[in-house]
């Protein structure tokens, strides 16, 4: 069954029709200077045009790549929308990329503007300066004006509001990767609508929900998973003002979401923050042993999470032992699986119908298919449908590399169970073959040392067939008051603990430690291109 917005030909068509019908709904919010600003949906549509004249104003033609790059706020949402109503293509990108990736991006896109929140934190080559313009600079006001008639509207005459076309080019995202340099993603609007309508059939919320959102505009996961389908059910989205713990329950206490994007990094540090608690205490073991859904309230009230209806975490596997924590606790914890290729949506757990362990059930309009799998079934993960991107921004060698007759390889290894679920088992370009042929997937370790109460990271590979290395960073608590020797002293032997989890020839046989934060993607998965060329001289050897 198709929903009626699939049939729309634009994404800002999806933020109008549903400002028709809930015009008075709140649909954004954030803290500015402590105060709670927030927008209703006819505000947010007459914004957006008010920007969209001042853009065509700049002599901005249709078509033009338009960069948009900061936090997420309510003005970077203005700002995309009204390139879209431009009938332009968006390019956002990571206000954390290094100048050089970002200057490389402009000119690779020959990008005819470039719309920043705060001018002073981009530093710019004299070249780019002329196309750089402050986005909160852009006549848009967030107290509401009524219904007064928009000046200048006719200026508007220009833009052709028919006949757009669902496979013009929405974005353009540029992904940073755990490996090499970044790509430019191009997704159309037919890609975003169709991934929206079928996150609708899968999560099927009744109510007015409230999201609230800490992960980054600029990657795929929270634009589609998160602004756009709350948007499609006329939900409201929170802009998170600051990303750290102290602000993040200070505003989940004050606005009580109901649903909340997360990523498996940050569900693990509550996690090992809880288990920490509870082992701290035997009143708590025993309330947590006899009554977890109880304990569970606790950790709501704590963190602001009494209302929650739905967790989806995303950008990678979540742990298994991590959900079903939550799962006992009566925490609503889903987990979905996708990538930037596909729009970003493949797999998802349907509410009430979730298998621990699995990424989910493959959505309606996309097939899964497993290429070359092994005697478990287990194979390189290949997916086709209307979510997927037609190919890499000119780079068309590499977009051949990746996507044959409409298939995308998502480079991931998996198998799917009777009842169509997806399972992820790995990377395959991280697999290591040992000496005796078996494969041997990193992120199955990482997950077992993770959950550790000394280890903050830890990244596991091998630069030969015979040693698993890993690279850990110790949790602060083990550093901040012991000598190196004492830290090594205490990784080395917790190593040897958990390695009696893992079967013998999956056992890290060479640790190595970092009081350095990994670089990281901004779905928080480590950046492995330092892996290719690394010298392990530089780390502290436990061994």
């Amino acid at each position: 069954m198709k929903h009626d917005f699939e049939e729309l030909e634009c994404i800002y068509s999806l933020l109008k029709k549903t400002s028709k019908k809930f015009p008075e709904r709140a649909v954004l919010s954030e803290f500015i200077n402590n105060n709670l600003v927030s927008l209703k949906y006819f505000e947010l549509v007459e914004a957006v045009e008010k920007k969209t004249i001042e853009l065509q104003n700049l002599g901005i033609k249709q078509k033009s790549n338009i960069a948009i790059s900061g936090s997420n706020s309510i003005n970077w949402v203005i700002t995309f929308f009204s390139i879209i109503n431009l009938k332009c293509t968006a390019v956002p990108i990571d206000p954390k990329m290094n100048q050089k990736s970002m200057e490389f991006i402009l000119n690779f896109t020959n990008a005819k503007l470039f719309l920043v929140d705060n001018i002073k934190n981009f530093k710019i080559s004299p070249a780019l300066e002329k196309i750089t313009y402050n986005m909160n600079s852009v006549i848009i006001k967030l107290e509401n004006e009524g219904n007064k008639e928009l000046q200048s509207l006719i200026l508007l005459k220009n833009i052709e509001t028919t006949n757009r076309q669902s496979n013009n080019i929405a974005q353009i995202l540029f992904t940073s990767g755990t490996t090499g340099d970044p790509k430019g993603v191009i997704l159309t609007h037919k890609n975003l609508l169709s991934n929206i309508a079928d996150i609708h059939e899968i999560l099927p919320l009744q109510k007015y929900e409230k999201s609230f959102s800490i992960l980054p505009l600029h990657h795929v996961y929270e634009l589609t998973c998160s602004l756009l389908h709350n948007i499609s059910k006329g939900n409201c989205i929170h802009f998170c003002s600051r990303i750290d713990i102290s602000t993040l329950t200070k505003e989940m206490k004050a606005i009580n979401p109901t649903v909340w994007p997360v990523v498996p990094l940050i569900l693990e540090k509550i996690y090992k923050k809880a288990i920490k608690n509870i082992s701290s205490s035997k009143v708590k073991r025993s309330l947590y042993s006899f009554s977890p859904k109880l304990f569970g309230l606790l950790i709501k009230k704590a963190l602001g999470l009494k209302n929650i209806n739905l967790i989806l975490s995303g950008g990678a596997p979540l742990n298994l032992e991590v959900e079903k924590f939550f799962s006992k606790i009566g925490l609503p914890i889903t987990q979905g699986y996708g990538l930037s290729e596909a729009s970003p949506l493949i797999s998802v757990n349907p509410l009430g119908k979730q298998k621990f362990g699995s990424v989910g059930k493959v959505i309606r309009s996309c097939e899964i298919k497993i290429q070359n799998p092994n005697d478990k079934g287990h194979g390189v993960i290949f997916a086709k449908g209307p979510n997927i991107f037609s190919g890499y921004y000119k780079n068309e060698s590499t977009t051949s590399e990746v996507l044959k007759d409409g298939w995308l390889n998502t480079g991931d290894i998996g198998y799917l169970d009777d009842d169509n679920y997806l399972y992820i088992t790995g990377r395959e370009k991280f697999v290591i073959v040992n000496k005796g042929g078996k494969n041997i997937y990193p992120e199955e370790i990482e997950e077992t040392f993770i959950l550790s109460e000394m280890i903050d990271d830890i990244v596991v590979f091998s630069n030969d067939d015979i040693n698993i290395n890993a690279i850990i960073k110790p949790d602060e608590s083990i550093t901040r008051n012991k000598n190196l020797d004492e830290v090594k002293d205490i990784i080395y032997k917790e190593s040897l603990k958990l390695n009696k989890n893992l079967e013998s020839f999956k056992r890290i046989t060479k640790v190595y430690i970092t009081l350095e934060d990994f670089e990281k993607t901004s779905t928080q998965k480590i950046k492995r291109s330092f892996l290719k060329n690394i010298n392990l001289e530089k780390y502290l050897s436990a061994n």
